[in-house]
C-alpha cells in the first residue's frame, strides 16, 4: 500500500465518521426540538433486595446452611437491616417522577391507569424490575511521596452501599419496539478529608484526617438522587432509539448520546448511561 493511497483512505474513514456522527447529532436535535409529548407510566417493585458481601465477618459461616447465613448477613449489616422498603422505593419514585417531569414527561402512577389508557398521544411502560442494595467494604489508601524517594501510607476500610436498578422500558402500541433489560449502578460511602504532613524537626510523616461516617439516611438520600438522575438516563434511552430507528438502513450508530436540559448540549454519555443486559 502506497503512502498516497494510504492517506486517501485515512482521509475516507474520517469523513465517513464525520459524517455519521453529524448524523447522529442532527437527530438527536430532532428527537429533542419535534419530539411529540411523551406520557409514562412508572411501575415500581414491591421491596428491595439485600445483599451483605461482608461474609468475613460471621464467624464459622461455611457451616450455616443458606437461610441461616442469609439472616446472619442480615443482621450483622450496619444499614441493610436498617433500611425501611417502602420508604426507600418512595423516595426513589419520586426523584424519578420529578426527573422525568422536568424534561417534559407526563408520569402516570399504577393508580392512575385509567387516565393513562385515555392518553393519545406516545406512550411507555417505564418499569423499575428490581432494586439491590448491596453493602460492603472500600480499601481505600492514602498515599503521598516525601524526601523524593519515600512513599509514605495509611489504609482504611471505607463502608459502602450500592444501590443496584434494573429497568424495562416498553413503547406501547409499537410492534417493532425493542425490549431492552438496562442496568444502572452508584453508591454511597463513608467520606474521608487528610493530608500528610511532615514535621521539619524530626522528619516525622503522619496523616491527618477526618472521618464522616455514612448514615442510613445517606442511603435515602442516594435513592432520591438516582431516581432523578436515572430520568434522565430514560430519556436518554428514548433520544438515542429515535437516532437508532432513523439510521440509514444495515448503519448502527457509533455513539451513544446524552442531553444535558440545563445546557441545552448534547454530548457523548461515555459512562454516564444505562447498560444494556443480556436475557
Amino acid at each position: 500500500m502506497t503512502k498516497t493511497f494510504r492517506h486517501t483512505l485515512l482521509v475516507a474513514i474520517a469523513v465517513l465518521v464525520s459524517v455519521s456522527c453529524s448524523l447522529e447529532r442532527k437527530l438527536a436535535k430532532e428527537f429533542i426540538e419535534t419530539r411529540d409529548s411523551v406520557a409514562m407510566m412508572l411501575f415500581m417493585p414491591g421491596y428491595v433486595f439485600k445483599t451483605n458481601n461482608k461474609v468475613w465477618e460471621i464467624k464459622n459461616i461455611d457451616q450455616l446452611d443458606d437461610q441461616q447465613r442469609d439472616s446472619a448477613l442480615y443482621h450483622s449489616s450496619l444499614f441493610l437491616k436498617e433500611i425501611d422498603d417502602f420508604f426507600l422505593i418512595s423516595r426513589y419514585e419520586s426523584g424519578l417522577q420529578t426527573g422525568l417531569r422536568k424534561l417534559g414527561i407526563e408520569v402516570f402512577t399504577e393508580e392512575q391507569l385509567p387516565e393513562f389508557m385515555n392518553v393519545e398521544h406516545k406512550s411507555y411502560k417505564v418499569m423499575v424490575a428490581q432494586m439491590e442494595l448491596e453493602e460492603d467494604i472500600y480499601p481505600y489508601r492514602a498515599e503521598e511521596v516525601f524526601f523524593d524517594s519515600v512513599l509514605f501510607f495509611e489504609d482504611f476500610d471505607l463502608n459502602v452501599v450500592n444501590l443496584n436498578s434494573w429497568f424495562e422500558i416498553a413503547k406501547l402500541n409499537d410492534p417493532e419496539a425493542d425490549d431492552h433489560l438496562l442496568y444502572a449502578s452508584h453508591y454511597a460511602m463513608d467520606g474521608l478529608e487528610g493530608r500528610f504532613i511532615s514535621n521539619l524537626f524530626t522528619d516525622e510523616v503522619k496523616f491527618h484526617y477526618n472521618l464522616f461516617p455514612m448514615k442510613t439516611e445517606d442511603v435515602y438520600t442516594l435513592a432520591a438522587m438516582l431516581g432523578e438522575k436515572y430520568a434522565g438516563y430514560i430519556y436518554d434511552y428514548l433520544l438515542n432509539e429515535y437516532i437508532y430507528r432513523n439510521f440509514p438502513a444495515g448503519q448502527r450508530p457509533k455513539t451513544y448520546y446524552t442531553y444535558n436540559p440545563q445546557t441545552r448540549v448534547i454530548s457523548p454519555a461515555k459512562d454516564n448511561r444505562f447498560i444494556f443486559m443480556p436475557r
